[in-house]
């Protein structure tokens, strides 16, 4: 037996004497450390895995943040719906001391308006602050891949578009009327000439026309983006904790 012969055996009695030493049976594949895993000879390799979509997570940061500040602003306008009925009480009160019946009915006409047009901004306020109470928990669950986030992202968009058309519906029925009887109310008491007739009708249509025209602007974008996200089969794949 040649010298190369009997290295070439201890070498195969030290390799199995330590399992750790190589990972093939190629003799020039480098050799592992103990704390590596052992890999059998011939052995298939595991595949890559395929990293998560961080998208659901960019989203439930924009949710969390988009909702805290909605929030904010549903919550300190749905208080205007509590006192809107003080403006009627005020009306009637100061009605009563004043001396200048025509003048004191007009008051009267013109803090009953007040207090639906504060009506109506009460309640898309409080519509605010519920769905930004639920986008905000949603937000939390995107961030940590929930799938009951991902189920309830898409329940949120739809209820996004309902809420926006009653918000608008609103605009139109509600406040849009209400400034229109208001400015002619006010044309009509006022000096002749001072403010035309027709004037309460255009400036009407313009501040419900313009409410309902911004709300669409600003609220539908977000919903219709996570809409279209979520409804991926990769993203959905994704929320799976």
């Amino acid at each position: 037996m040649t010298c190369l012969e009997r290295k070439g055996k201890l070498d195969r009695r030290a390799d199995l004497a330590n399992p750790w030493r190589m990972n093939s049976d190629n003799p020039y594949a480098p050799p592992q450390g103990p704390d590596e895993p052992y890999v059998m000879a011939g052995a298939p390799q595991p595949l890559n895995p395929i990293g998560r979509t961080g998208a659901p997570k960019v989203f439930g940061v924009l949710s969390i943040v988009f909702a805290s500040l909605i929030l904010l602003v549903g919550l300190m306008q749905s208080c205007t719906g509590l006192v809107s009925r003080s403006f009627t009480t005020i009306g009637d009160k100061v009605a009563q001391h004043e001396q200048n019946q025509p003048k004191a009915e007009q008051l009267k006409v013109t803090m009953r308006f007040m207090a639906t047009i504060y009506t109506g901004m009460g309640l898309q306020g409080l519509l605010l602050a519920i769905m930004s109470g639920l986008l905000l928990a949603i937000g939390i669950g995107q961030l940590r891949y929930r799938a009951w986030a991902g189920q309830w992202t898409v329940y949120w968009c739809w209820a996004g578009f309902a809420v926006i058309g009653a918000m608008v519906a609103i605009s139109f029925l509600l406040i849009g009327p209400a400034y229109e009887d208001l400015i002619r109310s006010m044309a009509r008491h006022s000096a002749t000439g001072a403010m035309p007739a027709g004037m309460g009708s255009s400036l009407g249509s313009l501040f419900g026309g313009t409410t309902g025209i911004m709300t669409i602007l600003f609220y539908a974008p977000y919903p219709i983006i996570m809409l279209v996200y979520f409804s991926k089969d990769h993203i959905r794949a994704a929320m799976n904790t």
